[in-house]
């Protein structure tokens, strides 16, 4: 029984120890300079991500009517087109403003 009890402990303990250095990394939440370009960049990359499956859409539709499959596809690309730009335009003229303070 002292064996089982002793493995358990073990067990436990990297448990334990696992879950107060994640704490303490919330708490005190860890920043070096690399990070802090990752988190200046995440927009940018997320703004690009938005505007690449409408682009992709848009591509796929232009080969499709060129085999002569015209069935609303451009339509639905020219639409998922323009809304993804008006949102990259809007991404580009607020990350354009400069912050006060």
């Amino acid at each position: 029984m002292g064996n089982m009890l002793d493995y358990a402990l073990g067990a436990l303990a990297p448990i334990l120890i696992g879950g107060l250095v994640v704490l303490v990394r919330r708490i005190v939440k860890i920043q070096t300079p690399g990070s802090r370009r990752i988190e200046q960049l995440a927009p940018a990359v997320n703004a690009l991500l938005d505007i690449q499956l409408p682009q992709t859409e848009a591509l796929i539709a232009l080969l499709e009517v060129q085999k002569g499959i015209c069935n609303g596809n451009v339509d639905r690309a020219l639409d998922a087109t323009r809304e993804a730009q008006g949102k990259f335009k809007k991404f580009l003229q607020d990350s354009a403003k400069v912050e006060e303070g």
